[in-house]
């Protein structure tokens, strides 16, 4: 099954032993922001994604390709 985005934002944090608080700050959102993204109420633009993928040394298709498996 597909994971969405939200889901694989959230798989790379909590592999990363980090919280919302701290991604949050990281990403430059606030933290109400980041939630809603983890929770599918925002779909995160692409810059946001290649933000992302970078913190968790990957690419943007690498990103994207997480939980397709």
């Amino acid at each position: 099954m597909k994971m969405t985005l939200g889901e694989k934002f959230r798989l790379l944090r909590e592999r990363a032993q980090k919280d919302e608080r701290e991604i949050s700050e990281i990403l430059m959102l606030s933290l109400t922001t980041y939630k809603r993204i983890e929770d599918d109420f925002i779909y995160p633009k692409d810059y946001l994604i290649r933000k992302a993928a970078e913190l968790y040394g990957l690419d943007y298709d690498g990103f994207l390709k997480i939980g397709e498996e």
